[in-house]
């Protein structure tokens, strides 16, 4: 069962900040990435394309953990730490167009901020991740 963030981080979760996202490479070590995300009320959700290098990860382990740092007060973060529960298909690219209206302003990714000619070339997948733990500070 996911945990839940606290209210009182609850808009680092609902605004459009940049995340730290860590998966573990096939060695063993964090392997930290920049990422868009959002958050269902339940599960965070990362897009990313097939055969990228943290939804293999992802398939070998499915422990992740994401960082969000208020750009407002750098002494103000949460840590989420769960697991990748499932992988779905971004349908009609519909997810990483809501993220590029968040983080952007603009209605589409492909030919918005993406070169265009890639649209239905990239296998978009969404990392369902439910927490397992979430630790906020200042608590």
């Amino acid at each position: 069962m996911p945990v839940s963030i606290p209210e009182t981080h609850l808009d680092l979760a609902e605004r459009p900040i940049y995340a730290v996202f860590t998966t573990i490479s096939p060695q063993g070590y964090p392997e930290n990435t920049i990422v868009w995300f959002s958050w269902d009320g339940e599960y965070i959700l990362v897009n990313t394309v097939e055969g990228r290098r943290k939804i293999n990860n992802v398939h070998r382990n499915p422990h992740v953990a994401l960082a969000v740092l208020d750009p407002e007060n750098p002494f103000r973060w949460m840590d989420v730490r769960g697991e990748v529960v499932e992988i779905v298909k971004d349908e009609n690219y519909a997810h990483i167009d809501a993220l590029a209206r968040r983080y952007t302003g603009k209605d589409r990714y492909y030919g918005g901020l993406a070169p265009a000619e890639l649209e239905g070339k990239e296998n978009r997948q969404i990392l369902k991740i439910a927490p397992r733990r979430v630790l906020v500070y200042p608590q």
